[in-house]
């Protein structure tokens, strides 16, 4: 009672009727070792599942755990209340486990796979899965190599660092070996053979090696608006510097659908064309260099002959940019007299590979920057600090309540979605941040889609000074709802971790939920440079207690009130 007096009226209606399961939904399939489940009965009844009781709230809200056995399970709920007794059953499929047979003979090329271009003396690495305990030779263009069998325990996963799953135990029947590349290979496969027992298995790899011709690398150009750029070949590695329409660069190998750019990074084919035979290599002289300013930034100017592919790091005070394929002829460089945020500009060869230019700002942090072509011309924009003033008045603020639409996000334990809660909060943040002198943007006032890419467009259009993205939290599969809450804050570039740093800490201390942590990820809402921007999960709408208080008034208000406390505390860190 006294927690419903000092929460305000809910914005939620208690559950009534039999169980109300959200999650997971009908005919659920996992490969985890254990499953939650989250639903609610009318309140004050009784529940017992697979004739366990289960720990209710006073709403009547639940989030059990159990292990899952691999094959079908079924999970039978049995609620008895004022309202009468029901019955519901839900089946979860645990799927098998991926294993190694070690009682008869087994082999699986498992890498690489599909076309390989490489360079001559580059390491050509085959890993297979295999019987434990054999000896596995590979036979490539007439060389024969052994494959080591491999005895570790597997990366884990990004869900593990947020406790969602157990350590893997070590794994048996990975083999793998390597040698260089042999000029003039065309097409040649590996010949896998397996002695186990007195028993052979061959087996064909699916790759095809081609070696290239250094002197006949082949030419291709982006085609696409903004290519997403990997650290290797596949969606699984991470994300580089993206590169725009038009930028050309030599193609140094392949790796299925992969191709490997100058400066290391892989493009997918979609999003190239080749160009002509015999087109010279992407090469540029870097001459004369200079900087201008103008009403929002401060520029560096990098006249080219074509576009070439870059790359960008940010630190503190400091852009590096490193222009892949420029060749340094740079004796000049003319710096606009007054400017207030470019101090200096130096430059260094990155071997023969291009050169890197490192940009010293005048100012301790960063308020977005932009790296663009004007025709072949590279150019990159530091954004100017907003007006100094009191309190929030000059700043913008973008807000983006997360999902919307057909984009429900999570479900809370009596099916309200994250989307209207997102929403909920952001329409209240709009308001208080109006009243303390802000300019608030939003990338939706009402349950619309709104697209990854719209609301990247809606913050490269409108530059606000800050962004934030609201969401409410939820777990994957072998996770514990009950042990696994709390408060948590993403940022992705340095110019984020002052701001990401100053909302998490204001949100712990003023809501009082427990520190879920403060995280760098890639996530595509925060990975636009024009201004520092953090996604922020406010709370779980899976933990019962958690999704009682985002669904209040009272509560909504507070997180309103922390969060622009965190932007004052954190305007006032940078002197702005």
């Amino acid at each position: 009672m006294l927690l419903w007096a000092w929460l305000g009226s809910p914005l939620l209606a208690a559950p009534t009727g039999p169980v109300r399961l959200v999650y997971p939904p009908p005919g659920h399939s996992t490969s985890s070792q254990s499953i939650f489940f989250v639903g609610s009965v009318h309140p004050g009844s009784q529940l017992v599942v697979n004739g366990s009781a289960v720990a209710l709230s006073k709403q009547g809200y639940f989030a059990p755990t159990f292990a899952l056995k691999p094959g079908a399970n079924t999970f039978t709920f049995r609620s008895r209340g004022v309202d009468g007794t029901s019955t519901l059953t839900r089946v979860v499929t645990r799927r098998p486990d991926i294993t190694v047979p070690s009682d008869r003979p087994y082999l699986a090329s498992l890498s690489p796979s599909g076309p390989q271009r490489i360079e001559p003396g580059t390491n050509v690495c085959l890993k297979a899965r295999a019987t434990p305990g054999g000896q596995l030779r590979a036979n490539l263009a007439g060389e024969v190599i052994s494959l080591v069998e491999l005895s570790s325990t597997p990366v884990p996963a990004a869900s593990a660092l947020l406790g969602a799953f157990s350590p893997e135990s070590a794994t048996r029947g990975s083999y793998s070996g390597c040698l260089p590349a042999r000029r003039g290979w065309q097409k040649v496969q590996a010949q896998l053979s397996l002695q186990w027992r007195g028993q052979t298995l061959t087996q064909m790899s699916p790759a095809e090696f081609t070696t290239l011709d250094p002197t006949r690398l082949n030419v291709i150009e982006v085609i696409v608006a903004e290519a997403i750029i990997r650290a290797g070949a596949g969606s699984e590695f991470a994300r580089l510097t993206p590169l725009g329409r038009g930028v050309r660069s030599a193609v140094t190998s392949q790796n299925g659908d992969w191709l490997r750019l100058q400066g290391g990074g892989w493009i997918q084919q979609r999003d190239i064309r080749y160009l002509p035979a015999g087109t010279p290599l992407p090469r540029s002289a870097v001459r004369a260099l200079s900087t201008r300013h103008t009403a929002r930034a401060s520029e560096l100017i990098i006249p080219l002959e074509m576009p070439l592919p870059y790359t960008v790091r940010q630190e503190e005070s400091r852009l590096v940019v490193t222009v892949w394929g420029a060749e340094a002829q740079t004796d000049l460089i003319r710096f606009e007299a007054g400017d207030p945020l470019i101090r200096s500009v130096q430059w260094e060869l990155e071997g023969s590979e291009g050169v890197r230019f490192y940009i010293d700002l005048r100012e301790p942090r960063q308020w977005g920057y932009q790296v663009r072509y004007e025709g072949p011309v590279l150019v990159v924009g530091v954004r100017s600090s907003p007006k100094r003033a009191r309190g929030l008045a000059d700043l913008t603020v973008m807000l983006d309540p997360g999902h919307g639409g057909t984009q429900t996000g999570s479900l809370g334990p009596t099916g309200i979605a994250e989307k209207t809660v997102n929403l909920q909060i952001a329409l209240r943040l709009r308001d208080r941040l109006q009243k303390s002198g802000a300019t608030v943007l939003m990338t939706r006032t009402d349950d619309r889609t709104v697209s990854l890419e719209a609301r990247t467009r809606q913050l490269e259009a409108q530059t606000p000074t800050v962004f934030l993205s609201l969401h409410n939290n939820a777990l994957p599969d072998g996770a514990n709802p009950l042990k696994q809450y709390g408060t948590s804050v993403y940022w992705y570039h340095m110019q984020s971790r002052a701001l990401a740093e100053s909302l998490h800490h204001q949100l712990v201390r003023d809501l009082g939920r427990p520190d879920y942590g403060l995280y760098w990820d890639s996530l595509a809402v925060i990975r636009p440079t024009l201004a520092p921007a953090v996604l922020l999960e406010l709370g779980f709408m899976i933990h019962p207690e958690e999704y009682l208080l985002l669904n209040t008034p009272t509560f909504q208000e507070r997180i309103s009130r922390a969060i622009v406390r965190g932007l004052e505390d954190w305007l006032q860190k940078q002197g702005a």
